[in-house]
């Protein structure tokens, strides 16, 4: 419980991780014991990561983004994928995390850009849609949520909110699909395409090489290298 207080408030690197143990709770085995352990091993020789957030510009320059991915049939004994998702306000020259998202799917899906669909519905609906009616209240102004997608092919389909090649997919699926599209319609929502490299929500879904870990954590404001004055009075 610990493990899970420190990821909601300040580690989203170990979210991941915790998510895929929490689903084997009634299912555990001596694998997940090793894993269990991995993960706190990794919090206790990282206590130097710090998630550091920025706002050096107007109120009226700021914008909410939501970056989303999800990765396909990633669980090996249920075939299911996982949803992933990262919400930060920016600016100019601002970068402040504000919540992110790591969840198995509770259905299977039958392709990437179904499994992509599901993960863009929970993100926006959970955080996304919230957020943004919060901080046009704050900022009492409209506010632009742009949504970060790395699958073109979604993005076609949330515009264009129905694919024939998505026609097998059940009814929540469906609703999914035609409200992403109602939503994207709105001029206070955009979808765009981002290259993976600059997907923050990647580690939200799949285990990431070694080489990558580095840039994926920067890309959710997590920093290794304060100076130790302001890792005091952090």
């Amino acid at each position: 419980m610990k493990a899970l207080w420190l990821g909601r408030l300040a580690r989203p690197d170990i979210i991941k991780p915790i998510n895929d143990l929490a689903t084997k709770v009634q299912s555990w085995s001596r694998g997940d014991d090793k894993k269990v352990l991995r993960l706190i091993q990794y919090i206790a020789s990282t206590p130097h990561y710090r998630l550091v957030g920025t706002i050096q510009d107007k109120p009226e320059d700021l914008e909410l983004r939501l970056f989303v991915d999800a990765d396909f049939a990633g669980d090996r004994s249920t075939a299911r994928s996982t949803s992933g998702g990262f919400l930060a306000l920016t600016g100019p020259s601002s970068f402040f995390p504000l919540a992110w998202i790591s969840k198995r799917q509770t259905s299977t899906s039958r392709s990437t850009t179904e499994s992509e669909v599901v993960s863009l519905a929970h993100s926006l609906y959970q955080e996304g849609l919230p957020a943004l009616q919060l901080w046009e209240l704050l900022l009492a102004r409209s506010v632009t949520l742009r949504v970060h997608e790395d699958n073109q092919a979604t993005i076609l389909v949330v515009k264009k909110g129905y694919s024939p090649k998505l026609r097998h997919i059940t009814r929540t699926h469906k609703v999914n699909l035609s409200c992403l599209s109602e939503v994207f319609r709105d001029d206070s929502a955009e979808i765009e395409y981002i290259h993976t490299d600059d997907q923050a929500a990647d580690i939200f879904t799949k285990a990431l090489p070694p080489h990558k870990w580095a840039a994926a954590l920067i890309l959710l404001g997590i920093r290794t290298d304060l100076p130790l004055d302001l890792k005091s009075k952090a």
